[in-house]
This record gives C-alpha cells, structure tokens and sequence, in this order.
C-alpha cells in the first residue's frame, strides 16, 4: 500500500511576520505519527520525497491548493532484519553552538 500524504496550502498556517507557509510541517507531523503507528502495528515504512510531483498531482487530479508531499509505503517488513548504516550522532548534532562541521 502506498499513501500519498498532502499539504492543503488553502487550511496550513501562515506565519504572521512574512506569511511562511507551514505545509510542509504540517505534513511531517502527519507523517511521523504514522510511522510510529504502523512501527507499533509491526509495519514497515519510510519517507519517499523524490517522486514526480506534477504526474502525481496530474493522475490524482489534484487542485493546485493541494500538494503531494510525501509516499508512505506500507507492507510487512522481510524477516531479514538489515543492518543501518547511520551516521554518528556527533555528526548531526550541534551542542550550544554551531560548529560549521
């Protein structure tokens, strides 16, 4: 199953200083808390943001308000459990001040 998770630029929040569009976070919220549903649910799962935003707008027949942001796929994982390959948290976490790393 593939869920296609969109922003509705029309409903997101504005920020009021420069009208920043929040859709995006909207969207990432949504989407964290399915994956931590469906990881509760013993399901498998994971951000796909490279995709064809207009054919996907474009076969869903989408308004222009609506954006697709994020494919959700869902399925059971395989048994096989594979090793991640993650970076060290010293390489993404910055500590009181920015270290230009």
């Amino acid at each position: 199953v593939i869920i296609i998770v969109c922003g509705d630029h029309q409903q997101s929040w504005k920020r009021g200083n420069d009208g920043k569009d929040f859709s995006d976070i909207d969207v990432a919220i949504a989407v964290d808390h399915m994956t931590l549903q469906a990881s509760e649910l013993g399901l498998g799962t994971c951000w796909v943001c490279n995709f064809d935003v207009k054919s996907c707008s474009e076969i869903f027949k989408l308004p222009s308000h609506i954006e697709p942001v994020v494919l959700l796929p869902l399925g059971y994982p395989d048994e096989e459990v594979k090793e991640k390959k993650r970076k060290p948290l010293e390489m993404i976490v910055h500590w009181e001040k920015f270290s230009g790393k």
